[in-house]
């Protein structure tokens, strides 16, 4: 869905319906620019509704409604608003009449209710509250280090530890505690205890980057990323990395031959997995496109086979931030996939997902991202092998 006024203002006074009002409450959640028009059109309505429902007024308030209406006349063309625009002067007007004929203080109309805030996606209660979309984060977003580099007979191990910066990791904690009690887990064959539940989860936020190993005079010895016109020195290279106890923390280890003679390391892209509340809801008889991140994603197919239900998920291109993979939630249980696989076929990405043990489709259900994987491009940011 494009950015359109008119379609934010029918949304905000209840014009639109089913389909409508989906696409345009998805749209809200990943727009910046529509939500802030949406809440200035919000406090605007705020506005006029106060005023209206005061008793009496004076020259000068009916003087700054007119011009807000006029205003407000000038930079909306929809009907409904012209429409809004000319009760609201009658209303004015009558005001007016009342006011210089009985002059007498009379009890106060009950408020008009407010309009409410947009809270929802596709009809499910959302919580706005938790910070920036992912695709907000700035670049650079994690922070790199050399922890050391070590001679190790023929080869020279470079340890170096990649992490969230302060305000990223703080983020991160906050929706790791969320996730990990949203829902109830689908207990596995080997009846897998909730503490190894949250192991698996801590293990899958992981920050990494794409990066190049140069010598002191500048020649590409390796690199996990292809550089037009450089060929690197080597071709492989031992590669390993670990967790720490902080989460989305990593220590990765590159080994490289001694006579290479390694001087940097350079940080080409930055990549994470990282958590997210998303979630939209289903309807097996009616299969609608949906919306996340940036990207419009269609259900391709849904099937049962052998007791086993197929869902297959697809969106254009490769997007810089997509779902790693997708999991279902049925009655606040979540269900993960027993097999993915994600390939792009024809320029789109394609999600092929098999759940064990159902025996039919499900008439509801949510969608929820495995964890997103974000990928930035950046400016080479260089880190001295000492």
């Amino acid at each position: 869905m494009k950015c359109d006024s008119n379609l934010l203002e029918d949304y905000l006074e209840g014009f639109l319906e089913g389909n409508e009002q989906q696409k345009v409450e998805a749209h809200l959640q990943y727009c910046k620019n529509c939500q802030s028009e949406y809440k200035q059109l919000v406090n605007e309505q705020k506005t006029l509704f106060a005023q209206l429902n005061k008793p009496m007024m004076t020259h000068s308030q009916a003087d700054s409604i007119m011009k807000r209406i006029r205003t407000n006349t000038k930079r909306k063309k929809s009907w409904h608003t012209l429409k809004i625009t000319v009760i609201s002067a009658a209303v004015i007007m009558l005001s007016f009449v009342l006011y210089y004929w009985n002059r007498t203080p009379y009890e106060e109309t009950q408020q008009i209710d407010e309009p409410t805030q947009l809270a929802e996606v596709n009809g499910e209660q959302k919580d706005l509250s938790t910070a920036e979309q992912i695709s907000s984060l700035n670049e650079p977003f994690l922070d790199i280090s050399i922890d050391e580099v070590v001679e190790n007979e023929d080869n020279i191990d470079i340890h170096f530890r990649v992490k969230f910066k302060d305000e990223y990791q703080q983020y991160q904690d906050n929706l790791y505690e969320q996730i990990r009690t949203q829902y109830q887990y689908k207990e596995s064959a080997d009846q897998l205890q909730l503490d190894h539940t949250q192991d698996d989860f801590f293990g899958k936020m992981k920050p990494r980057i794409q990066f190049a190993i140069r010598n002191e005079v500048g020649q590409l010895i390796i690199s996990t990323k292809y550089l037009e016109g450089e060929q690197p020195i080597i071709n492989t290279s031992s590669s390993s990395g670990r967790e720490t106890d902080v989460l989305g923390e990593m220590i990765y280890t590159t080994s490289v031959p001694s006579h290479t003679k390694p001087a940097t390391l350079e940080v080409l892209t930055m990549e994470a997995n990282v958590f997210d509340l998303y979630e939209t809801e289903v309807n097996a008889a009616q299969l609608q496109p949906f919306q996340f991140e940036n990207a419009t994603y269609l259900i391709d197919a849904l099937e049962i086979k052998q007791d086993t239900l197929h869902l297959q998920i697809s969106t254009e291109g490769e997007p810089e931030v997509r779902a790693q993979s997708w999991e279902m939630v049925i009655n606040d249980r979540l269900i993960v996939s027993d097999r993915t696989t994600v390939n792009l076929i024809n320029n789109r990405t394609v999600y092929k997902l098999q759940f064990d043990g159902h025996e039919q489709i499900p008439s509801t259900f949510k969608l929820v991202p495995d964890t997103v994987k974000i990928i930035k491009q950046i400016e080479p940011i260089v880190l001295e092998l000492d």
